[in-house]
């Protein structure tokens, strides 16, 4: 069993508490006010800027060319994703300039902020890869609840075998880059994301 996969199992019951969360099963029904989805929108923004610059300085640490490519090309993504959440501003009447940001989303900025400064590259990798696998893993649970949901395109997006191939791209770095010895120290990293997501959609969950 890979590294990766390990690190996953290990937080699963994470997972699942964020899948069940109100703010996700909202989702899944398409009951979700309104206003809670502008919300949980404008702080992703706010979120995926910062997960695009612990991108920028994985790459600086990177020693190889070809995770140094790799990586370019996932911070290519989080740019595309950044455009997504911009077309859920327009569509949505979400004002991102004039947001500001909460508790629960500056504390995982700053998680992250933290270890993309003071840690390596694949310990950065650990503290990011829990958001793209959970994603994934939410969008491909509520797939079959896409039809007639006003919450559809944000289903369709992470469900998309697209966005699990990003997922995959982070772990097969992680797997080829580390080892089963390491496990126990980037474990730290990966449940402290994962608890961060639970907390960020927590946040969205009070109606």
């Amino acid at each position: 069993m890979s590294l990766s996969h390990d690190l996953w199992e290990r937080n699963f019951d994470l997972a699942l508490q964020s899948l069940n969360t109100k703010f996700v099963q909202g989702i899944k029904t398409g009951k979700l006010p309104k206003i809670k989805f502008q919300l949980y929108v404008a702080q992703d923004y706010y979120f995926l800027k910062s997960f695009a610059k612990a991108y920028g300085l994985a790459i600086s640490k990177c020693e190889d060319n070809d995770s140094i490519k790799v990586l370019s090309q996932l911070l290519l993504g989080v740019s595309e994703e950044l455009l997504l959440h911009e077309s859920y501003s327009k569509k949505w009447d979400i004002n991102l300039k004039s947001n500001f940001i909460r508790t629960e989303t500056k504390n995982y900025t700053d998680f992250l902020e933290n270890i993309s400064k003071n840690k390596n590259c694949i310990e950065i990798l650990s503290a990011m890869t829990p958001c793209m696998r959970l994603y994934s893993w939410i969008g491909q649970s509520l797939i079959k609840y896409k039809e007639n949901n006003r919450y559809k395109d944000w289903i369709v997006t992470y469900s998309d075998s697209t966005f699990d191939k990003l997922a995959k791209t982070l772990e097969e770095l992680i797997d080829q880059k580390s080892n089963h010895s390491k496990f126990d120290d980037l474990n730290v990293f990966y449940k402290k994301a994962m608890q961060l997501e639970l907390e960020f959609f927590d946040a969205y969950s009070d109606f």
